[in-house]
């Protein structure tokens, strides 16, 4: 009986009711979009960032991320590469040769990590090569040894595409080596730092140079981002004399913006629900205060308090209950969309370009968040019935029937 009437009490003034319905169902709407542009937004800087200058898995000698020393390389690295390659969840992987070396040129100097690539292994496993301005990644070169800079590097030392620089390098049996490279290309990922200190060279010629074929990191890139985890802690178990980290542990300002994402897009639901509370409680109270007269008739009839504030929770209930899957249906079907189309933000395309970023944002939203959304409004609902059912509770029933309204 209850429940009829705070059905039948809802829909006395159908404008009303609408208009709050709509009101929740546009902020849950307007919510969830922002929440899945801002997450698609975060998903693709950290995609873009595996793909570049990360990868999903990369495996070291223990040491060699602490002292980055020429003699800490991976055993037998070629063989455990060809076996990684057999793993189904690997899509490609390949080894580097790494050392640390002094850079200079006719502007400025600087240290610089270079890295021995094989260019045709970098195209299979990162987007690296393609963010370069010529787009010559080692593959053409006359005279001098080549060399890929860093945007960041390249600023620095002033250098510029066809420019010469110096690499002073200790070889494998500690003499000093000095050698030219001439720079044929220049890369911009979405992370200044890591282009401050990588330099990319041909992984024969460092090999050449340093005496030493040695490997001193394996990328990995898997058929999924969300089983790197999974895989890195299984290669780990199997592999204990080498340090194997993912993703988030190479990178974890990556791992540390998405929970920052996710601190920020709960707070910004519980500010919506906050504001959208405002319309309720108003809603409910004007609500109330039109059937003063009917509530304290019921109250003289011998219905209990109890039941007053069941009969008003449960019509700040109907009211969530509809909006909510309104709500829900257009934030789903949204996104949905957006996803297979796209947001075009071509007019932010070089802002974009200088962090790595693409010009066309795809929305990505976890089904946690609807979840999330749903209890929001459902706590939202009951809390703000308090307050105009608390004001019902305090009619007096002889005083109410006495007035005119």
């Amino acid at each position: 009986m209850i429940s009829q009437i705070a059905y039948r009490n809802i829909w006395r003034n159908k404008m009303r009711t609408w208009v709050l319905i709509l009101a929740i169902a546009i902020g849950i709407w307007g919510g969830l979009l922002v929440i899945a542009l801002a997450k698609g937004l975060t998903k693709m800087r950290q995609q873009k960032a595996i793909e570049t200058y990360v990868s999903h898995v990369q495996i070291h000698h223990p040491d060699f991320v602490k002292y980055g020393e020429l003699s800490q390389s991976i055993p037998q690295a070629q063989t455990l590469i060809d076996e990684l390659e057999k793993n189904p969840l690997v899509e490609t992987a390949l080894g580097r040769s790494k050392t640390e070396s002094f850079i200079q040129s006719t502007g400025n100097a600087s240290a610089v990590i270079l890295n021995g690539v094989i260019p045709t292994k970098e195209r299979e496993l990162t987007s690296l090569p393609g963010l370069g301005q010529s787009g010559n990644f080692l593959e053409e070169y006359k005279r001098y040894p080549p060399i890929v800079l860093g945007g960041k590097l390249a600023t620095k030392l002033n250098a510029e595409i066809k420019d010469k620089v110096q690499c002073s390098l200790i070889d494998a049996n500690g003499g000093q080596i000095e050698v030219i490279f001439k720079v044929t290309d220049i890369y911009r990922t979405a992370n200044a730092l890591y282009d401050e200190i990588n330099a990319f060279v041909l992984q024969d010629q460092l090999a050449g140079l340093l005496s030493s074929e040695e490997i001193h990191e394996i990328a990995i890139g898997l058929n999924s981002s969300e089983s790197a985890v999974s895989f890195a802690k299984d290669l780990q178990n199997d592999l204990p004399e080498l340090e194997v980290n993912d993703w988030r542990e190479i990178a974890p300002e990556l791992g540390f913006a998405d929970k920052m994402m996710d601190y920020l897009m709960s707070l910004f639901l519980l500010i919506i629900m906050f504001a959208l509370s405002f319309g309720i409680v108003n809603t409910m109270l004007m609500a109330v205060l039109e059937r003063k007269k009917e509530i304290g008739m019921l109250l003289s009839v011998g219905m209990n308090k109890r039941k007053v504030f069941k009969m008003i929770a449960m019509e700040s209930l109907m009211i969530a209950g509809v909006s909510v899957p309104v709500g829900l249906g257009m934030a789903i079907s949204s996104i949905s969309i957006l996803k297979k189309t796209g947001i075009d933000l071509s007019f932010l395309s070089e802002g974009l370009r200088t962090v790595g970023l693409e010009s066309v944002l795809y929305p990505y939203l976890e089904p946690q968040y609807y979840l999330q959304i749903t209890l929001l409004v459902v706590v939202t609902a009951l809390l703000s019935c308090i307050y105009p059912a608390r004001k019902a509770l305090q009619f007096n029933p002889a005083e109410t029937l006495r007035t005119a309204i």
